[in-house]
């Protein structure tokens, strides 16, 4: 996908539109946000000393503060050397992702809109499940939140305890909300089993821990 974005004819109505569709993908993937979110966030949202995005009275009117990784810190400050340069929109309350086409404000993207250049990346790059279906833009919510897990299991963590704060991290009321995103893939069920081996084998072989 990243790889398609910077194949994107230039653009002189949108000349962002690369930046934009970049970042998106970014944090979608790293961060687990939702659509909505993401198209919500302004200037005032992004605290880059501490490497967070504050997201506003999202599902649930719940608030959050979100920590973003090494990389997506990385990628959001060079969005940001184009998107701080003139001419455009610097107030605090100015969409982060957005464009200048059709209106002298930066405008934020509308969610739809924003979904349709998504699913658009994904239709060119093939993302698509072993029948052939192409992935959706809320599939990036389901593999942020498979990937947590399976950087608690190889790392011998106790995921059960991780589980809350993951649920916070997505922004839901209660891990109820966050078991909806957490399939059960060939690649976590290895995971998991290579881990109970680890820890409880010797219970099943006879042999000493």
């Amino acid at each position: 996908m990243l790889q398609g974005i910077a194949e994107l004819e230039p653009n002189p109505q949108v000349p962002l539109r690369p930046a934009v569709l970049r970042l998106a993908v970014v944090l979608l993937y790293t961060a687990g946000l939702r659509r909505g979110e993401l198209a919500r966030l302004t200037l005032a949202d992004m605290d880059l000393g501490n490497g967070t995005l504050r997201i506003r009275d999202s599902k649930f009117h719940k608030s959050r503060i979100v920590p973003l990784s090494p990389d997506a810190q990385g990628e959001l400050r060079a969005y940001l050397k184009q998107r701080l340069a003139a001419p455009w929109d610097i107030a605090p309350d100015a969409a982060l992702l957005g464009h200048h086409h059709g209106s002298p404000r930066f405008r934020a993207y509308a969610d739809q809109s924003l979904a349709r250049c998504l699913t658009q990346l994904l239709r060119a790059a093939r993302v698509c499940d072993p029948a052939g279906r192409i992935a959706r833009v809320h599939d990036f919510r389901h593999s942020f939140a498979i990937q947590a897990l399976l950087r608690w299991y190889r790392a011998e963590a106790d995921v059960q305890s991780q589980l809350p704060k993951l649920a916070m991290y997505m922004g839901h009321v209660s891990i109820v909300s966050t078991a909806y995103y957490l399939r059960w893939v060939p690649e976590l069920a290895h995971a998991a089993s290579a881990q109970f081996e680890r820890r409880f084998g010797h219970l099943l072989t006879g042999e000493p821990s």
